[in-house]
């Protein structure tokens, strides 16, 4: 899509999904492909039910399509210091079209770059001890020190210390939104959000003016994980929105990582308990970046430039798209102009010659 078609197109995207919210995410593809472009579907004067979009969203569509004007709409988001970045444009980032429920259009404020750059996802309660707040700020602050990235959600507790953790660091820190970008939530953060919008990034799969409702941060989670290499979790209840954290990152083929706490307090039970189904024990931010590959890292890299020089040019193909964010085998397949046989076999090849590495699940990673 070319620059001036897709800027076009931008405006009337933003205005679908000022209309719809995140629902735009199921029918994104669907009205793209059907009317050939969202210029196109805002000019018609209903949907098509071929699509199987549901007849209140018609109605929904046609009523609030009167008080938008695309034109306007990306010139007030900028206004208000907000940047947009959509599925269709070419930075936006392949973890996120891996994962469940891809998020059509991603708000941002601040380094968008973040986003390709290796991280780490530290959850954790909101009710946090000061054992756990402590840990969280020292050890995201070493972890963003060596070049990590620390991934969070804003929240009072384990996440915002986290974030201030990694805010001393190199790494930067990347905050996810259950809310728009000009409703941050909680109030009592508003210092540490407008300072991630100057060091790092802030990010968000809601439109602006949408409010923080308590069913939109169990969703954004998918997004915390997604674009993360794994989860860390620091404190977390029996019963927590982090080991939901935890569960996706498993499902989208990440590490888990826990911090061991005391048996006594309820906050320790969710990192113990992951502990025992496997999860990676952590006690110092070494643990984690020997798990995600950061020790000796310069050998390695050196030793793979010189091994890539004699790989052809098939391989060399196949090894660009993978990254150090898990790659499904699926998604490498349909992506790939090679014949799948073809696609199984390089990918054996580049495994043996120790650039990439296979992960439960049937994902890839670089070495």
């Amino acid at each position: 899509m070319a620059s001036e078609g897709l800027h076009n197109e931008r405006k009337y995207m933003l205005a679908f999904h000022k209309i719809f919210n995140i629902n735009l995410n199921r029918y994104f593809e669907k009205i793209f492909q059907y009317y050939g472009s969202f210029e196109a579907a805002w000019q018609s004067s209903s949907f098509a039910p071929e699509m199987g979009m549901p007849k209140k969203y018609w109605e929904q569509f046609v009523n609030f399509k009167k008080t938008i004007v695309p034109e306007l709409l990306e010139e007030e988001y900028y206004r208000k210091g907000i940047k947009i970045i959509t599925r269709k444009e070419k930075n936006y980032p392949l973890s996120l079209l891996q994962i469940s429920n891809i998020p059509c259009i991603l708000y941002y404020c601040g380094e968008v770059a973040l986003l390709h750059k290796k991280s780490l996802a530290m959850v954790g309660s909101r009710l946090a001890t000061f054992y756990g707040l402590k840990q969280a700020h020292s050890l995201a602050a070493e972890l963003s020190q060596n070049g990590v990235v620390i991934v969070s959600g804003m929240a009072r507790g384990i996440d915002a210390a986290a974030h201030e953790g990694a805010l001393e660091g190199k790494g930067g820190t990347i905050a996810v939104l259950g809310s728009g970008l000009d409703v941050p939530y909680p109030r009592e953060n508003m210092k540490l959000f407008h300072r991630i919008c100057e060091k790092g990034l802030v990010i968000s799969e809601y439109p602006p003016e949408t409010k923080p409702l308590n069913y939109h941060f169990p969703i954004r989670n998918r997004i915390i994980s997604g674009i993360s290499s794994g989860v860390f979790v620091v404190e977390a209840k029996a019963r927590s929105g982090s080991l939901i954290t935890c569960d996706l990152a498993l499902e989208q083929g990440k590490e888990v990582f826990a911090l061991p706490g005391a048996v006594t307090s309820s906050n320790s039970i969710g990192p113990l308990r992951l502990i025992q189904q496997g999860a990676k024990l952590v006690i110092y931010a070494q643990d984690i970046l020997e798990e995600l590959g950061y020790e000796y890292k310069t050998d390695v890299y050196n030793k793979q430039k010189e091994i890539i020089k004699d790989i052809g040019e098939k391989e060399k193909v196949i090894l660009e798209w993978i990254s150090w964010e898990p790659l499904n085998l699926d998604f490498l397949l349909e992506k790939s102009p090679q014949r799948a046989e073809e696609v199984l076999r390089i990918l054996l090849e580049l495994e043996l010659k120790g650039l990439i590495r296979q992960l439960p699940g049937k994902y890839y990673v670089r070495v």
